[in-house]
Protein backbone atom coordinates (compact mmCIF):
# COMPACT_ATOMS: atom_id res chain seq x y z
CA UNK A 1 0.00 0.00 0.00
CA UNK A 2 3.20 2.22 1.01
CA UNK A 3 4.82 1.63 -2.40
CA UNK A 4 1.30 2.70 -4.28
CA UNK A 5 1.44 5.66 -2.89
CA UNK A 6 4.63 6.69 -3.18
CA UNK A 7 4.39 5.87 -6.90
CA UNK A 8 1.52 8.01 -6.99
CA UNK A 9 3.31 10.83 -5.66
CA UNK A 10 5.95 10.47 -7.63
CA UNK A 11 3.71 10.56 -10.83
CA UNK A 12 1.42 13.68 -9.49
CA UNK A 13 4.72 15.58 -9.39
CA UNK A 14 5.81 16.04 -12.85
CA UNK A 15 1.95 17.03 -13.19
CA UNK A 16 1.93 19.62 -10.88
CA UNK A 17 4.74 21.47 -12.82
CA UNK A 18 2.99 21.45 -16.13
CA UNK A 19 -0.31 23.37 -14.66
CA UNK A 20 -1.25 26.45 -16.25
CA UNK A 21 1.20 29.05 -15.29
CA UNK A 22 -2.24 31.69 -14.02
CA UNK A 23 -2.10 35.24 -14.59
CA UNK A 24 0.77 37.41 -15.87
CA UNK A 25 2.22 39.76 -12.97
CA UNK A 26 1.66 43.06 -14.67
CA UNK A 27 -2.21 42.97 -15.00
CA UNK A 28 -3.89 46.41 -14.56
CA UNK A 29 -3.67 49.45 -16.78
CA UNK A 30 0.06 50.54 -18.12
CA UNK A 31 1.73 53.54 -17.74
CA UNK A 32 1.05 54.71 -20.90
CA UNK A 33 -2.62 53.51 -20.15
CA UNK A 34 -2.87 55.85 -16.77
CA UNK A 35 -1.37 58.98 -18.84
CA UNK A 36 -4.06 58.43 -21.59
CA UNK A 37 -7.04 57.89 -19.10
CA UNK A 38 -5.75 61.08 -16.80
CA UNK A 39 -6.48 59.06 -13.30
CA UNK A 40 -3.59 58.00 -11.03
CA UNK A 41 -5.10 55.59 -8.40
CA UNK A 42 -4.74 52.72 -7.05
CA UNK A 43 -2.32 49.80 -6.55
CA UNK A 44 0.12 49.18 -9.12
CA UNK A 45 3.01 46.03 -10.16
CA UNK A 46 5.12 47.65 -12.95
CA UNK A 47 8.91 46.94 -13.60
CA UNK A 48 11.06 48.80 -16.43
CA UNK A 49 14.47 49.54 -17.17
CA UNK A 50 15.98 51.91 -15.04
CA UNK A 51 16.51 55.30 -17.21
CA UNK A 52 17.85 57.96 -14.58
CA UNK A 53 18.08 58.25 -10.92
CA UNK A 54 17.88 61.22 -8.77
CA UNK A 55 18.85 61.40 -4.99
CA UNK A 56 16.56 64.20 -3.26
CA UNK A 57 17.19 65.62 0.40
CA UNK A 58 15.03 62.97 1.43
CA UNK A 59 13.88 60.34 -1.62
CA UNK A 60 15.27 58.56 -4.50
CA UNK A 61 13.29 59.41 -7.33
CA UNK A 62 13.53 56.66 -10.73
CA UNK A 63 12.68 57.07 -14.00
CA UNK A 64 11.73 53.53 -15.73
CA UNK A 65 10.78 52.91 -19.08
CA UNK A 66 7.71 50.32 -18.38
CA UNK A 67 8.23 46.75 -19.75
CA UNK A 68 6.00 43.71 -19.81
CA UNK A 69 6.72 41.75 -16.50
CA UNK A 70 7.23 37.60 -16.51
CA UNK A 71 5.45 35.21 -14.25
CA UNK A 72 8.41 35.74 -11.85
CA UNK A 73 7.88 39.67 -11.66
CA UNK A 74 10.85 40.17 -13.84
CA UNK A 75 10.83 42.82 -16.63
CA UNK A 76 11.03 41.57 -19.92
CA UNK A 77 13.30 43.59 -22.04
CA UNK A 78 12.82 41.71 -25.23
CA UNK A 79 9.12 43.13 -25.42
CA UNK A 80 8.02 46.46 -26.57
CA UNK A 81 7.92 49.54 -23.86
CA UNK A 82 4.53 50.56 -22.26
CA UNK A 83 5.52 53.78 -21.30
CA UNK A 84 7.60 55.66 -18.50
CA UNK A 85 7.12 55.92 -14.98
CA UNK A 86 8.63 57.42 -11.96
CA UNK A 87 8.93 55.74 -8.53
CA UNK A 88 9.71 57.63 -5.45
CA UNK A 89 11.21 55.62 -2.94
CA UNK A 90 12.52 57.61 0.75
CA UNK A 91 15.82 57.55 1.82
CA UNK A 92 18.88 56.98 -0.49
CA UNK A 93 18.90 54.58 -2.99
CA UNK A 94 22.85 54.12 -4.21
CA UNK A 95 22.99 55.07 -7.79
CA UNK A 96 25.55 52.33 -8.64
CA UNK A 97 23.61 49.42 -7.97
CA UNK A 98 20.15 51.55 -9.70
CA UNK A 99 22.39 52.61 -12.55
CA UNK A 100 20.59 52.69 -16.12
CA UNK A 101 19.42 49.82 -17.73
CA UNK A 102 19.31 47.88 -14.69
CA UNK A 103 15.66 46.12 -14.63
CA UNK A 104 14.08 46.74 -11.72
CA UNK A 105 10.11 45.34 -10.13
CA UNK A 106 8.32 47.98 -8.23
CA UNK A 107 5.18 47.60 -6.12
CA UNK A 108 3.46 50.47 -4.72
CA UNK A 109 1.01 53.10 -5.09
CA UNK A 110 0.09 55.36 -7.96
CA UNK A 111 0.05 58.97 -6.23
CA UNK A 112 -0.58 61.40 -9.44
CA UNK A 113 0.98 62.32 -12.30
CA UNK A 114 4.95 64.65 -12.51
CA UNK A 115 5.53 66.29 -15.65
CA UNK A 116 9.04 66.16 -16.82
CA UNK A 117 11.88 66.18 -19.85
CA UNK A 118 12.39 63.83 -22.42
CA UNK A 119 15.03 65.02 -24.53
CA UNK A 120 13.59 68.57 -25.64
CA UNK A 121 9.57 67.43 -25.38
CA UNK A 122 7.45 67.68 -21.85
CA UNK A 123 6.46 64.14 -21.00
CA UNK A 124 3.80 63.52 -17.79
CA UNK A 125 4.93 60.32 -15.85
CA UNK A 126 2.68 58.60 -13.45
CA UNK A 127 4.23 58.58 -10.22
CA UNK A 128 4.49 55.84 -7.79
CA UNK A 129 4.92 55.38 -4.15
CA UNK A 130 7.42 52.10 -3.89
CA UNK A 131 6.08 50.18 -1.27
CA UNK A 132 8.56 47.44 -2.32
CA UNK A 133 11.27 47.41 -4.99
CA UNK A 134 13.31 44.36 -7.10
CA UNK A 135 16.76 45.05 -8.56
CA UNK A 136 16.80 41.86 -11.07
CA UNK A 137 20.38 40.58 -11.65
CA UNK A 138 22.17 41.56 -14.29
CA UNK A 139 22.85 38.41 -15.97
CA UNK A 140 20.40 35.82 -14.84
CA UNK A 141 21.75 32.17 -14.83
CA UNK A 142 17.91 31.40 -16.13
CA UNK A 143 15.96 33.56 -18.23
CA UNK A 144 12.69 32.70 -17.24
CA UNK A 145 12.37 29.53 -18.88
CA UNK A 146 11.28 26.33 -16.30
CA UNK A 147 14.77 24.21 -16.11
CA UNK A 148 12.87 20.75 -14.58
CA UNK A 149 15.59 17.80 -14.08
CA UNK A 150 14.83 14.05 -13.28
CA UNK A 151 17.33 11.86 -11.75
CA UNK A 152 17.34 7.94 -11.02
CA UNK A 153 20.20 6.44 -8.56
CA UNK A 154 20.67 3.35 -7.31
CA UNK A 155 22.89 2.04 -4.06
CA UNK A 156 25.77 -0.53 -3.99
CA UNK A 157 25.59 -1.32 -0.39
CA UNK A 158 22.02 -2.91 0.57
CA UNK A 159 20.09 -2.27 -2.60
CA UNK A 160 17.53 0.10 -2.95
CA UNK A 161 16.51 2.63 -5.86
CA UNK A 162 15.92 6.21 -5.16
CA UNK A 163 13.97 9.61 -7.81
CA UNK A 164 14.78 12.86 -7.76
CA UNK A 165 13.31 15.77 -8.80
CA UNK A 166 14.31 19.28 -9.08
CA UNK A 167 12.82 22.37 -9.93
Amino acid sequence: MRCKLVSLALLLVPLAACQSAGPRADSGPTPAQVVASGSARGDVHWGGEVVRIENLPDRTRIELMALPLSRTGRPLADKPPLGRFVVERQGFLDPYEYAPNRLLEVRGQLGGFIEGRVGQATYRYPLVTGDQLVLWPRNPQNRGAPRINFGIGTGSYGGGVGVGVGF
